[in-house]
Order: C-alpha cells, then structure tokens, then sequence
C-alpha cells in the first residue's frame, strides 16, 4: 500500500514538473514571437520586406548542413559565454568582465600555441586550454581581492577590467608579439599541434563545440549535484542567511569569479585555436556580453543555456546574409535580442513580484 502511495506521489510531482516545464516553454516561445515581431515592423517600417529578410536569415544560419555546422561553430563561444554568466549569476555575482576575461584566456592560450614548438598535439592542445582557462580565472584576482578586502561590489571592477584586458592586449599584439608578415595586427601563428581539429570538412566547426556541451553538463552536476554547488546557489539566494547557517560566503565568491572567469577564457581559447589560428585584436564583437544575455534569457541555467545559445549562434551566423541578401541592416538583429533580453527580465520580475505578493498576503 505504501508503495502505491509513493508511485502516486511520484506521477503527481512528474506531472506538475511537466506541466511547469511545458508552462516555461509557452511563454518563451511567446516572448520570441513577439521579439520578431517587433523586429519585423521595424524592418517593415523601414521599407524593407520582413519576411524576405527573416528567410535570408534562416538560409544564412541553418540553409544548409555546412551553414548548420558554422552556425554551431559560432554556438560554442556562446554557450561558454552564457554558462560563464550563469555561474556567476547563480551567486548573485554581477560578472561584467566576461569580454576582458575573454581577451585574456584567449591570448593566453595563443601565447602557449605560438610559443612552443615540436609538441605533440595530445599535449600542446591540452596545454593552451589549461593556458586560456587559468588566463581568464587569474584576471578575476583582482576583483576578488577588492571585494573580499574592501568589500567593492563587482559590478564596477569587473567592468573597467574590460578596457584593460582589450587595450593590454591590443599593445602586446602591436609591439612584442606581432607578426610583421599578418595584414593587422596580430600575434604569430600558433603552430599546427595547437589548432584543434575539425569535425566536418569544408565547416569550421571543431571539438571545441563538444567540449562546451560537456561543460554544461558539467556546471549542471557542479551547481545542483554537489555540496559546493548548492553553497554557491544558496549564498546567491540569501548571504547573510547563508553565512548563518555556516556556508562560506567568501568561498563561493572566489569559486564563483573564477570559475566564470575560466569558462569564458576557454570560450575565448576555443576561437583562437579553432577558428582564427592566431590572437587578432578586435576579434570579438562582442561575445562576453552575449553571455551576459544569454544567462538571463536562459535564468542561469546551464542546460537552460544550450537553445539560447544555439539561437543567438543562429542569429550571428545569419545576420550578415541577410544584409547581403536584403539589404537590412545587422542592427536590426542586435534589436531583436535586446528586446528578447529585456521581456525575458521583465518576466522574471514579474514572478518575483508576484511570489512576494502571495508571501505578503499569506
């Protein structure tokens, strides 16, 4: 009898959790409609066809399997963005130094890649990711140490952090590290046992997209399978109930900067050693800030990260021809997903106002 009761509760609990999922499902696919839509009246007012240029996006990112396999391409850095962001997120750590973060792994890692020679490759690859995610963690230091010993919030540092990683990287690849044969500037080649082989051919898709993928299964099993994990989720929740009940709060800020300044300085690893072959000032156009979106859109959740992720991917890839193809401007897409962005927080202030209203009223 026992038993049948549990199996009860069992499928009553799988049935609320399905019902909340496919809840969750609803309402993203609404938000996104709606984010379209207001991108399409702009382009529409603009005097161009919405719908033409929503085709030449699609046909630019998933029009074909090698377009799909470029698409993914561009995925990876996003989903190593967005989980970077999420991490940190989780602990209530407003990480806006993912971009400086990035610079720094990624040059790291070209250092490492151009530097040595004569390694085999199972040991020169593995050697500039080690380079690229301890970059990125050790440029978090910093901050740490002016949150842990002034109490300075994050949000200020980690910002100005950018500037410096973009401008100090842009010297080294100007005077010590550049290669006189590049068109720009840029540091050397990294030697061919540092480049990370190719999936498909004809694609620029790499291994480094399924080791973002095992990085997100990983940050999930990290963040809500071990004690730490939950230390750092609680700590984000509520510090001071969190410091009562013995949790280190220090502790998780520290793991929680450096394990988001690691994860985007492998993002920032994977395109240098994957896809351009050598650092090049100004490679990013942006990707740490993409992460930033993508954590919210996909409320810190690692898995969560993955569509989001692969829907920005998506965006970047086609954007270009649909401006060759259209004649609309990349800007409009840039809209679209700050008008994703910003429903997405809307929403979640929403539930939160609302979830206090019902404690306040009970």
């Amino acid at each position: 009898m026992k038993s049948g009761s549990e199996k009860k509760k069992r499928l009553a609990s799988w049935k609320e959790n399905f019902a909340d999922v496919g809840a969750q499902l609803f309402n993203y696919l609404f938000i996104l409609l709606a984010s379209l839509l207001i991108g399409a009246i702009v382009i529409l007012l603009s005097g161009k066809d919405p719908i033409a240029a929503y085709v030449a996006l699609f046909d630019g990112a998933f029009g074909s399997g090698l377009k799909f396999a470029d698409t993914l391409d561009r995925t990876t850095i996003m989903i190593l963005a967005g989980i970077a962001g999420s991490i940190a997120f989780r602990t209530n750590i407003i990480n806006l130094g993912l971009e400086g973060q990035l610079y720094i792994g990624a040059f790291a890692a070209a250092w490492v890649g151009f530097t040595f020679h004569g390694l085999p490759s199972y040991v020169h690859i593995p050697l500039c990711i080690l380079a690229g995610v301890l970059g990125g963690a050790l440029w978090t230091v910093p901050v740490i140490y002016l949150k842990l010993s002034w109490n300075i919030p994050v949000l200020v540092p980690t910002l100005m952090m950018n500037y410096i990683a973009i401008r100090f990287t842009e010297y080294l690849i100007a005077f010590p590290f550049r290669d006189p044969g590049a068109p720009m500037a840029g540091s050397p080649r990294l030697a061919q046992s540092a480049r990370l082989p190719r999936l498909i051919q004809g694609s620029t898709i790499n291994i480094g997209f399924i080791l973002a993928i095992l990085i997100a299964i990983i940050a999930f099993w990290f963040l809500f399978k071990t004690k730490t994990g939950y230390e750092m989720r609680m700590v984000g929740l509520n510090k001071d109930f969190a410091a009562a009940a013995g949790i280190p709060v220090n502790r998780s800020y520290i793991l929680a900067l450096t394990l988001s300044g690691g994860t985007i300085g492998l993002g920032g690893a994977m395109m240098i050693m994957g896809f351009f072959g050598r650092f090049l000032g100004g490679f990013s156009p942006g990707y740490g800030w993409d992460g930033f979106m993508i954590a919210i859109i996909a409320q810190n959740h690692p898995i969560g990260v993955l569509p989001a992720a692969l829907f920005y991917g998506g965006l970047a890839n086609g954007a270009m021809a649909m401006q060759s193809a259209t004649g609309v401007p990349q800007a409009v897409v840039a809209m679209v997903k700050g008008t994703l962005v910003l429903s997405v927080t809307v929403k979640v202030f929403i539930e939160g106002m609302r979830k206090r209203l019902q404690q306040w009223v009970i």
